[in-house]
Order: structure tokens, then C-alpha cells, then sequence
């Protein structure tokens, strides 16, 4: 009889690989699961956890999160790590802090605020700097005490300023010692582990824009540099790209990921396919072109943002309407003050109303007519018209919406909160069909990011809530497949993403019966650096989360235990000799 660190005894086990549950025990021995059975004993266990009616189920992985900075002062990446998320990959669409010149830090820091949202206050205060590269960033994550496990693209945003330069990187290609220098930190960034590169490609029609409102880099980017890097995966047969290219709202260039994918030979995640009630032809025209890049030999996967989602925001706070020419306007105009006063100047009132057009407001959140006014924060005058939406209050007081929205942002000094009301679909028929099919896997948290007027984290538990317990369109044994097994495949991350022997034991446990979260509204918390807030949504019912052996959470209060790792997907080292393909760095 072995000796174990850990061993869950009596729970239904959904092992992610669409075996049927069965009901089990694991024993957990450092850090991976040594065995599996029907009566496995206790005596020498360390630690025993009685799941009795409860789900166990593999830790979910999200390959799409902005958490490069919060990991830096929240070790268990919240929300999403209270919701079972073990695993997260950061360095998406292109945003990240490495490479860096130590001149660019402030401008990276500004960048990832007006793009990401993430407070700048709270990156100046906890970011500590420690890097220039990509090695020596990898470093600096692989001794940051941390209760979750991260991988990381190489952000081509960040690459294109440190070879190019800031100005050169916006307006022009690379030449061709600047692409030379390209691959050589490309490869010398895979070699400390990067799994691949990320960045987006939406032209004018990205909601990221710089801090003077113009396009970021990569959107505008000779799109050929693009294809120039992914040479480097197809030499080094490794490697994942992630490429933002299409949103609902019409802007499409899914010919960049076809030709990623063909010339890399690699797994693309295509970015980012949502269900839309207004727009029910786009998500089912995303899955008849995935079938066709599958018949052409193209290895393409796109994540979805599917589950129930909404915004609660100020007008101050809100920077995710930067491509609707008005709000534009009112984002760039400096701080709160200077913002209050433009939202009751008469010449940009004008403006506003001529310029705003509900259509273009599907793609940087939905129309201000569908808004609610959650609370009108001392605007007197307005309080009366809580809970109605701005279509509604304009039309008892008789004016049109865009001037009813600015009339109770100026007179509630931009203190006032609304709420999203047609974010999403809610129709579970559609979401059920992305989700089933085979490339397309659920997540886009965007974890991390937009995190005062926004919060992913608890996707995974609404794809449960939603999709088995309501409506039973799916079962666990797909969802938990889609959530954690075949993310790991598409990373490389080997050995992870399921409940069989000698997988990594990244676990959560779970009562099926009880699992929700509170939809009624965000709970907003004040725990950033500086006493900054954001807004997060708790789950009900997740009893442990377990990161490679360790409960890190139970109940979703800390238990000390810091167990993550940096993952990577490498097949070779610098020398180009053969070593096991492991999924952990460090």
C-alpha cells in the first residue's frame, strides 16, 4: 500500500475525456494523480477529501485571459480561480509586458490600461520590473508565488515596439534585419517557454486603441511580418498562434488565420466567435468555415465567448466604446472632471447625436437604449427612473437617448451606474450549438481585463448552470471535455486537462445541485493596489479547487497553499536535442 499526499474518495468523477462518469476514488501523490479505483485506502494519506455527491472534475483551462498583471498581487487569479479555473494563458491579442525596454514600461502600462482596462495605478504599484526579455520575465513568474498555472504567447505588440520602435511599429513594416531580429526573440522567448504568440488584427474596428485613440500596432501591421513568425513554428514543429480577427459586428479576416495556419503547420485559435440573437447567421457562417479550413488540412480552433454575460459600468470607467465616434471623443478627454464637463457641453451633445448610431455600438458593448440606470449616485432628479432603461427614461422625459445618457452622467459627475441588458445571446439553442462543435471551445474570460465594468471568470459555471442543469442541451461529460481536456490538447499541454493516471492533478470538486453564482449583479471589491476596485462574480456550490495536488481553495477561501506552475508546450531544448515534452517549466 503507497503512501499519498491527497486522496478524494466517493465522488462522481467526470474525467474530461467523454467517458461515461463513473463513481471513484483518485490518490494524489506529488502532484499527480497515481491511481484511480473503487476503494482505494486511507491510512497513509496525508489529506483526505470526502466528495460523497459531489462532482470531481478536471480544473478548467482558459486559454484567453488578461491576468499578466493581477497574477502579480492575486496568486489565485479571481474571479476565475474561484470558479475551478486551474490553468490560464496570458500574452493574448497581443498585450503584454515583455519585451520591454525600461524606458517603454510606463507606455506598456498605459497601454494595457486603455486596451485592457487594468488600472494603471495598480500596475505602477505592483509591477516589479525585474525583466527586459522574455527569459528574464519567465523568470520573474516562475518564482512569483502563485496558486494557479500560467502559460504565455509571446504579445506581438510588445515585440514589434522593442525591435521597431514605438512610432515605426504603427506606421510602417518590419525590414528585414528588424524581421531577422524578430525570429531570433521569438525563438529565443519558445526556448524559455512561450507556447506560441498572440495578437489581433481587426484593422479601425478594434475596441483596443492607444492612449491617443489610434489603432495598436498589430492591427494596422504589415500582416506579412505576421506570417514571417510563423515560419518559426513550423521549424520548430511547436507552437500555438492566437489571432483575434473577427467579431460579430461585422469585421472579418479570417484569410489572416488560414494563412497562419497553413504556413505554421500549427494550431490557430481563432478569436473570437460569439452568438448573437440580432445576428444568428454569424456563429453558424464561423462553423461552416471551421468545416472547410478542416477539409483543406488547416488546423484551426475558435474560442467562444458563450455564456451569460453583462457590463456594469460608469460612464468615467468605461473605455470599450472607443470605435463609436462620440464615445471616442469623451474617452480621450481626460480625467473624471474634464469627461463630466464634456458630457453637458451643447457643441459635443451635437455631436453625439449626429454621430452615434446604435448598429456600431454590437461591437463595444450594446446600444444605450438597452441600458439600465442601476443607480443615478446622487443625481436627485434621476433617482426616480432607477431600474428603467435609458429607452424608457427618455421617453418619459422626452428627449432622445444618447442626451438622456449624458444629462445623468453630468449630473451625477459621471458617478452613476448602468448596466448592460442584451450582451450576448440568450438563447441557449445557439450557445449549445457552438459549443458542440468539435473546433470550438468555450472560455474568452477575458480574466484580469475590463475588470470596473466587467467580469468572465465564471463562464465555465454558467456553461453548467445553463447548458446541463436548465435546459439540458449538453451533458457534463461534453462540457467538461470542452473545457479542460481539449484546451490542454490544442496548448500542448501534456499530461493535463484530465482525471487519468499520471495526469497532472489539477481537480475541482463540485455539488452539481447547488452550483450558480448571483446574477442579479456584480459585487464590487476594493482589494486592488491602492484600494482601487473591480468587479467580480462568486460561484455557489465549488467546495476545493486543487492545483497539482494542493487544495489551494476550499469554499473559495485561500488555504496558503501556492502550487502553480508555468506551463509550456516545448518538444525541444535550445540545442535542438529531444527531452520529454512536459507541460511544466518550473
Amino acid at each position: 500500500m503507497g503512501s499519498y499526499d491527497l486522496v478524494i474518495k466517493n465522488g462522481t468523477v467526470i474525467d474530461g475525456t467523454q467517458v461515461p462518469r463513473f463513481f471513484g476514488d483518485l490518490a494524489i501523490r506529488d502532484g499527480v494523480i497515481v491511481e484511480i479505483g473503487a476503494n482505494i485506502p486511507t491510512e497513509a494519506a496525508a489529506q483526505v477529501i470526502d466528495a460523497t455527491g459531489l462532482i470531481v472534475a478536471p480544473g478548467v483551462i482558459d486559454p484567453h485571459t488578461h491576468y499578466d498583471a493581477q497574477i502579480n498581487w492575486d496568486p489565485y487569479c479571481t474571479s476565475s480561480g474561484w470558479h475551478g479555473n486551474t490553468s490560464f494563458v496570458v500574452g493574448n491579442c497581443g498585450f503584454g509586458f515583455m519585451p520591454c525596454r525600461p524606458g517603454d514600461r510606463e507606455r506598456y502600462m498605459l497601454m494595457m490600461e486603455n486596451t485592457e482596462q487594468v488600472p494603471v495605478a495598480a500596475m505602477r504599484t505592483a509591477l516589479p520590473w525585474t525583466w527586459e526579455s522574455f527569459p528574464e520575465w519567465m523568470e520573474h513568474m516562475k518564482r512569483l508565488p502563485k496558486g494557479v498555472n500560467v502559460a504565455s504567447y509571446m504579445p506581438l505588440n510588445s515585440l514589434l515596439i522593442y525591435v521597431m520602435g514605438y512610432e515605426a511599429a504603427k506606421t510602417r513594416g518590419a525590414t528585414t534585419e528588424e524581421r531577422r531580429q524578430m525570429r531570433a526573440l521569438l525563438n529565443e522567448a519558445m526556448d524559455a517557454g512561450a507556447i506560441g504568440f498572440g495578437f489581433s488584427y481587426l484593422n479601425d474596428m478594434n475596441s483596443h486603441k492607444d492612449i491617443d485613440g489610434s489603432p495598436m500596432p498589430t492591427d494596422k501591421m504589415n500582416v506579412e511580418d505576421a506570417y514571417y513568425l510563423a515560419e518559426v513554428l513550423r521549424e520548430r514543429d511547436e507552437g500555438v498562434i492566437q489571432v483575434l480577427c473577427e467579431l460579430v459586428s461585422g469585421v472579418r479576416n479570417r484569410h489572416v488565420a488560414e494563412e497562419l495556419a497553413r504556413i505554421s503547420g500549427r494550431p490557430v485559435l481563432h478569436n473570437v466567435v460569439s452568438a448573437s440573437d440580432a445576428r444568428p447567421s454569424h456563429h453558424t457562417s464561423v462553423m461552416a468555415w471551421l468545416d472547410e479550413c478542416q477539409i483543406k488540412g488547416l488546423n484551426i480552433y475558435s474560442q467562444t465567448l458563450a455564456f451569460r454575460v453583462w457590463g456594469e459600468f460608469n460612464a468615467i470607467d468605461q473605455t470599450g466604446w472607443q470605435m463609436v465616434p462620440p464615445f471616442k471623443e469623451f474617452t480621450h478627454a481626460g480625467d473624471a472632471s474634464a469627461k463630466v464637463v464634456l458630457a453637458a457641453n451643447p457643441g459635443f451633445r451635437a455631436r453625439a447625436r449626429e454621430q452615434y448610431k446604435p448598429e456600431l455600438m454590437h461591437g463595444a458593448g450594446t446600444p444605450i437604449e438597452s441600458w439600465l440606470l442601476l443607480r443615478a449616485a446622487g443625481a436627485m432628479a434621476w433617482t426616480k427612473y432607477e431600474g428603467l432603461k435609458i429607452s424608457q427614461i427618455a421617453q418619459a422625459v422626452g428627449n432622445l437617448p444618447v442626451d438622456c445618457f449624458f444629462d445623468i452622467v453630468a449630473a451625477s459627475n459621471g458617478e452613476a451606474d448602468f448596466r448592460s441588458t442584451e450582451s450576448g445571446s440568450k438563447n441557449p439553442s445557439y450557445v449549445a450549438q457552438l459549443l458542440k462543435h468539435p473546433r470550438i471551445i468555450p472560455g474568452t474570460s477575458d480574466g484580469g481585463a475590463h475588470v470596473k465594468f466587467f467580469s468572465g471568470g465564471h463562464f465555465a459555471t454558467d456553461n453548467i448552470a445553463w447548458l446541463v442543469k436548465e435546459t439540458g442541451l449538453m451533458t457534463l461529460e461534453e462540457l467538461h471535455f470542452k473545457l479542460s481536456f481539449l484546451p490542454a490538447r490544442i496548448l500542448g499541454f501534456e499530461k493535463r486537462g484530465a482525471l487519468l493516471e499520471g495526469y497532472a492533478a489539477d481537480i475541482y470538486i463540485y455539488n452539481y445541485h447547488e452550483l450558480d453564482y448571483d446574477r442579479s449583479g456584480y459585487e464590487v471589491l476594493r482589494d486592488l493596489p491602492g484600494n482601487d476596485r473591480r468587479r467580480v462574480v462568486r460561484p455557489v456550490g465549488i467546495r476545493y479547487c486543487i492545483v497539482n495536488g494542493a487544495v489551494t481553495l476550499e469554499n473559495g477561501k485561500p488555504t496558503g497553499a501556492l502550487t502553480g506552475r508555468m506551463l509550456d508546450n516545448r518538444k525541444r531544448t535550445r540545442r535542438g536535442q529531444p527531452q520529454p515534452k512536459a507541460a511544466v517549466a518550473a
